[in-house]
């Protein structure tokens, strides 16, 4: 076997570049105050995630390209996060009622939370999407460095289920990881649920919706409120189970990450224009 030595010049440089790629990949925006991501960051530092916890996550997701992210926030920083869900839900009217093409054209029956409400009336949820150490939480989960979305309309999105029927049809992300965070959910007898075939590659020209359910493995997981999860959107089949019972409510959070192959690809962005875009 020829073994070839890369140089030591060459190897600094590749490092370099990643380096600067990691950091490219998380700049913030001008609406995004840095005192506000420092202030963030503080409530991982002051209250470390325990090892255990995040084993725990690291293997799920290892396993199911889903893993239950709730033992690795703060409590004091889901009671925050909570509490401005709720202001931004309230603060929304955007409703739709649509079917989406690429997706076999799957329902979206729900309350819209586009990504210019955030700009405009989010101060946590932005600042803990640019967080350095919720970053590198997430990122020791899933194994890979996470970066900003590659289309900003769809960094940081939400949805209020608040009607009978109300659903998140089938569907897959553009971009590799969510994290959800869920400030509303109802118990499971009332629908709502997310459900999720993993190992279901997107092909948006015959995206055959029941066949790939039909030979793939359907899990269903309930989230309680104040509960979050990040799960591998790009190849993971998903929905929410219609809400079932008048007066149930979920409210969720997304918060969208690419992974550098996303940043490698051209992509189209066919359902955040549908779901979230005026």
């Amino acid at each position: 076997m020829t073994v070839i030595d890369t140089p030591v010049d060459t190897v600094t440089a590749t490092r370099q570049a990643a380096r600067a790629l990691l950091a490219a990949g998380n700049t913030h925006a001008p609406h995004v105050h840095p005192d506000r991501i420092t202030r963030v960051d503080r409530y991982f530092t002051d209250d470390p995630t325990p090892t255990p916890a995040l084993e725990t996550a690291r293997m799920q997701y290892s396993a199911e390209h889903y893993a239950r992210t709730t033992a690795l926030l703060p409590t004091d920083l889901v009671t925050a996060l909570r509490n401005e869900a709720r202001k931004l839900a309230d603060l929304n009217p955007r409703r739709i009622d649509i079917t989406v093409p690429v997706t076999g054209n799957t329902p979206r029956k729900l309350g819209s939370l586009p990504n210019s409400l955030f700009q405009e009336h989010s101060e946590l949820f932005t600042a803990l999407y640019h967080s350095t150490e919720f970053r590198t939480l997430l990122s020791t989960v899933v194994g890979s460095p996470l970066l900003n979305a590659t289309y900003q309309d769809e960094a940081i999105t939400g949805t209020h289920q608040n009607r009978v029927g109300d659903t998140h049809g089938w569907h897959w992300g553009d971009h590799e990881f969510a994290f959800i965070f869920i400030a509303e959910a109802p118990a499971i007898e009332h629908g709502g649920m997310l459900q999720s075939c993993p190992h279901t590659p997107w092909n948006k020209d015959n995206p055959a919706v029941h066949q790939k359910l039909a030979e793939g493995t359907i899990r269903t997981y309930h989230h309680g409120p104040g509960e979050s999860y990040i799960f591998k959107t790009d190849t993971s089949l998903h929905r929410t189970v219609p809400i079932q019972t008048e007066g149930a409510e979920r409210i969720i959070i997304n918060l969208t990450f690419a992974s550098v192959r996303d940043w490698l690809e051209e992509k189209t962005y066919e359902t955040t224009a549908a779901v979230y875009t005026d």
